[in-house]
């Protein structure tokens, strides 16, 4: 019985005090880690109190979040060539008094209702949004059918944080298998992992193991790439991939339907009305217009991006579209960008975000 208490009592000291164990460079260096957040989505919210800590303990009030899918996010390559990482050197080598903190919460598949809901998970965590660069691609306001899903990954958290944008969007959400398997014991095993901390921080604590045993065998930094990080033309066999069907779609030159009934519309009302008052720039990512000439140079393709240029151009945000601002060569395949693709892209952001009011 008294082994029993001991064993209690570390657990309990375990549990109170593991959050303050994991070193800050551990848990978040210029982007989230998609890699182990995918397997436990509960992760996002050990970053999210990491970053609040930090943000408290050394009194930041200047800070710029970065929200978007994987060209925000910057994959395929490492982090050390992210938009995050590159425009946080921008910001230390500025003039600027006070140069901003950079926080690149972006992940690979998220949709503008992940966005959104980011905002408020943000909000919760007690992380102001008060600058705040968002990344919008042309397929997020192609017709779903159902797929991809508008809210992709946190379809939980919006549920419980906006019961009525949830509700707005069920009928889209439950046609997506992501998430679909709501089994007692799948609630038990989600419960677990959030609330208990040798669980909740499983991932850090293994990926710190991890780096740990390569340091003591003088190997390298791991490498967080998600995938081939070369130009696209060095990549025999990417025109014939880009032909199939999932791709076709994301480069349709179907009108749009930029009212509140298109789903990336609905969410971005609803982000745009969360930043009101605050310094918000929206990015319209570009597309490789070498590689896939046929598709950004059709009619149809050409007068929906006008579109939605004229969409944001009533709306209380800064916007850019990068179409035609990003050489070809800096292209890793359609939308994604080589190391100096991203650095090319940071800086201009990084312009951009300076001219607006910025407190």
């Amino acid at each position: 019985m008294k082994a029993f208490k001991y064993v209690l009592g570390y657990l309990l000291l375990l549990q109170l005090a593991l959050p303050y164990l994991l070193p800050f460079d551990l848990v978040f260096r210029d982007r989230m880690d998609y890699n182990l957040v995918k397997d436990n989505l509960s992760s996002i919210d050990v970053i999210l109190d990491n970053i609040s800590r930090q943000i408290r303990q050394e009194h930041l009030e200047n800070y710029i979040i970065i929200l978007g899918d994987s060209v925000a996010y910057s994959g395929p390559g490492d982090a050390s060539q992210s938009i995050g990482h590159y425009i946080q050197d921008l910001a230390d080598e500025s003039s600027l008094s006070n140069s901003p903190r950079i926080y690149n919460l972006s992940m690979p598949a998220m949709q503008m209702g992940d966005i959104y809901t980011m905002l408020l998970k943000l909000e919760e965590h007690q992380i102001s949004t008060q600058n705040l660069i968002v990344d919008v691609a042309y397929q997020g306001f192609v017709v779903r059918n159902p797929d991809p899903a508008i809210v992709f990954w946190l379809q939980e958290d919006l549920k419980s944080l906006d019961r009525v944008s949830y509700d707005h969007v069920m009928g889209n959400l439950e046609a997506n298998t992501h998430h679909k398997d709501s089994t007692l014991q799948t609630a038990v095993h989600k419960l677990l992992w959030k609330n208990v901390a040798i669980l909740h921080f499983s991932g850090f604590i293994k990926k710190g193991m991890l780096q740990e045993g390569r340091a003591i065998i003088g190997a390298g930094p791991m490498d967080d790439s998600i995938g081939d990080a070369r130009v696209w033309s060095e990549k025999p066999g990417l025109r014939e991939f880009l032909r199939q069907a999932e791709y076709e779609r994301d480069f349709s030159a179907q009108d749009f339907d930029l009212s509140n009934d298109n789903p990336q519309i609905y969410f971005l009302d609803n982000i745009i009305a969360h930043q009101k008052g605050k310094h918000t720039l929206v990015f319209m990512a570009a597309a490789n217009q070498e590689l896939m000439n046929d598709k950004v140079t059709a009619p149809g393709y050409v007068r929906n991006l006008q579109q939605v240029d004229n969409y944001f151009k009533d709306q209380p945000v800064q916007y850019i579209n990068m179409y035609g601002q990003i050489n070809s060569d800096l292209f890793s395949d359609h939308l994604h960008l080589v190391a100096d693709g991203n650095r090319e892209l940071a800086r201009m952001l990084w312009d951009n975000f300076n001219k607006g009011d910025r407190s």
